[in-house]
């Protein structure tokens, strides 16, 4: 076979190796997805994002209600590879509630997934891989709880 038989045939198997491309979102596309606006004070808002959190699993690491800013993490899956060794696994959030008007409240929910495990070539290291949950539904079903303990707290 000719060289350039080799060489057409490496280009077309290496090609169909590579990866699709990721599709990318603007700032603004993840921003409108991640927030929320409800029709409640920033106290309501803020005591009922709060609780959904507590309430989904999330061991609150901050909440402080003057900057509206609230901190959690999810447990922590542990799984065992052959090859990489230990896994842990699990969900950090942020959520950032603001006041609008003096009857309507932005809430703001940040979810990253991290995962952690030792080097397979230096134990002693972690490799730590965090990445942003991009998945609408998540945010959608949130904002569901959030809006459901509003209620519940408005007709208390």
């Amino acid at each position: 076979m000719p060289i350039k038989t080799y060489i057409l045939l490496s280009i077309f198997v290496l090609s169909g190796c590579a990866a699709p491309p990721k599709v990318t979102q603007s700032q603004m596309e993840i921003q409108a997805y991640q927030s929320h606006e409800f029709e409640a004070t920033k106290r309501q808002a803020f005591d009922s994002t709060l609780s959904v959190l507590q309430d989904s699993g999330f061991i609150i690491a901050s909440a402080d209600f003057d900057s509206g800013f609230i901190t959690g993490k999810g447990t922590t899956e542990s799984r065992y590879d052959f090859w990489w060794g230990a896994t842990n696994e699990h969900v950090e959030m942020t959520a950032f509630i603001e006041q609008r008007t003096s009857s309507i409240s932005r809430v703001r929910i940040n979810v990253i997934a991290t995962e952690q495990r030792k080097s397979a070539w230096n134990p002693s290291q972690d490799v730590i891989n965090q990445e942003g949950v991009r998945d609408v539904k998540v945010y959608q079903e949130i904002f569901e709880k959030i809006d459901q303990a509003i209620f519940i707290k408005k007709n208390l």
